[in-house]
């Protein structure tokens, strides 16, 4: 029971370094992507982030593009961790939740939600 406990405990703390470094890439976005928010993307594989992307500039790629034209492997069946749920609109880029199911990735782990009425939850139920 111990051992399973251990792993558990592991595994979550693999998780909360994930997203933490997905925050930290968000960061990087700083104002340019005003009005834009700031969005960080990792993805997993094997437990070994494969890549990384945040969104750089207002009207660029979403996080979650530059995080897959990053990819050092194939990403099918890896694990996405992102700041922001998401988009599932055309704008200025095609719907980011759209690439993710198109990537084939096994589990997406979702810091928060959109909260405008216009998003709201349509990317986390794509």
């Amino acid at each position: 029971m111990k051992a399973l406990k251990r792993a558990f405990l592991f595994g979550e703390m693999m998780h909360k370094n994930f997203m933490k470094r997905a925050i930290e890439l968000a960061k990087l976005g700083g104002s340019n992507v005003f009005p834009n928010p700031q969005v960080g993307a990792v993805i997993v594989k094997d437990n070994q982030i494969i890549a990384e992307g945040y969104h750089q500039v207002f009207g660029g790629d979403h996080a979650e593009v530059n995080a897959f034209n990053q990819a050092t492997s194939d990403v099918s069946g890896a694990e996405m961790y992102v700041t922001l749920e998401p988009c599932s609109h055309y704008g200025k880029t095609p719907p980011c939740a759209l690439k993710i199911i198109e990537k084939e990735s096994k589990r997406f782990m979702l810091q928060q939600k959109i909260q405008i009425h216009s998003s709201l939850e349509k990317g986390y139920n794509y």
